[in-house]
């Protein structure tokens, strides 16, 4: 039945389990905001202080200044909460309507390391133009489900929706696979993931693997056999899901590089 496979543990991601609750109830006020100006200075501090180190961190490091910056920082995550908890509350509405079961969604505020990090990636000038502080995220039990689910979020939020990214049948070098889109709530910018079951495994491997070995493969760094591997692991269970015939020379490519993290290793043969 649509809706009742489960997926993995959503690391980051809270599931609300109390959606009957007003979530403005639940939220403390937010103080108000500095200037977009300030926000984005306070995170080029930071991100350029995590990238430094020995004489050049003592150089540029200022307690007052540290302070503040994080205090801004903070702020500016925190003014995420009420719009991707609304956020949240109406995807729930929208899987609900199209699977007839109890949605599995899941909801989480970036963590400011990993804000920092990808501000880094960026360069200046980078925080307010985020758009994946605040993100949730729908876990489908198909293709097909999934499909209805998008359409149906771009008829009700197609006066919100500033950017999407169809990562679902053009997957990244490494490749991960999901619909991404991004709304305007609140004057804040909220992401929408759609995932199906399998997509979120995928995703689910990806992060037990950073945590075992201390890893960044998340934001798409890391080793390159391991790359490669879930590279080819994500064109797996793409055939799988949409029907794709998988020619010989992509199974003889992803049996090779499962071999090599096997000895490199990052995983285990079963029953070893």
């Amino acid at each position: 039945m649509p809706g009742t496979a489960r997926h993995g543990k959503n690391a980051g991601y809270a599931t609300d389990h109390n959606s009957h609750i007003p979530y403005a109830q639940a939220v403390p006020s937010v103080p108000q905001l500095p200037s977009k100006n300030q926000i984005n200075k306070a995170g080029d501090y930071l991100s350029d202080l995590l990238a430094m180190s020995g004489v050049d961190f003592v150089k540029n490091y200022d307690p007052e200044k540290y302070a503040a910056a994080v205090r801004v920082v903070s702020d500016y995550r925190a003014a995420h909460q009420r719009p991707l908890g609304a956020t949240s509350q109406g995807l729930r509405q929208i899987v609900r309507s199209e699977t007839g079961v109890q949605p599995i969604v899941s909801q989480r505020l970036k963590r400011v390391p990993r804000i920092l990090r990808k501000l880094n990636r960026m360069g200046h000038g980078g925080l307010a133009r985020l758009e994946d502080i605040g993100g949730c995220r729908a876990v489908l039990p198909d293709a097909d489900v999934l499909e209805h689910v998008r359409e149906h979020v771009g008829r009700t939020w197609k006066d919100i929706i500033i950017a999407e990214r169809r990562n679902v049948h053009s997957p990244t070098s490494m490749g991960y696979r999901a619909y991404h889109l991004t709304i305007l709530k609140f004057d804040r910018k909220i992401e929408v993931q759609l995932r199906t079951v399998g997509q979120q495994r995928w995703a689910d491997s990806i992060e037990r693997t950073d945590s075992r070995h201390g890893l960044t493969l998340k934001d798409g760094v890391g080793p390159e056999s391991l790359m490669d591997y879930f590279s080819g692991a994500g064109e797996m269970i793409y055939s799988l899901e949409y029907g794709v015939p998988r020619s010989d020379s992509s199974i003889t490519k992803f049996r090779e590089a499962r071999e090599k993290v096997i000895n490199d290793g990052y995983f285990r043969r079963k029953g070893e």
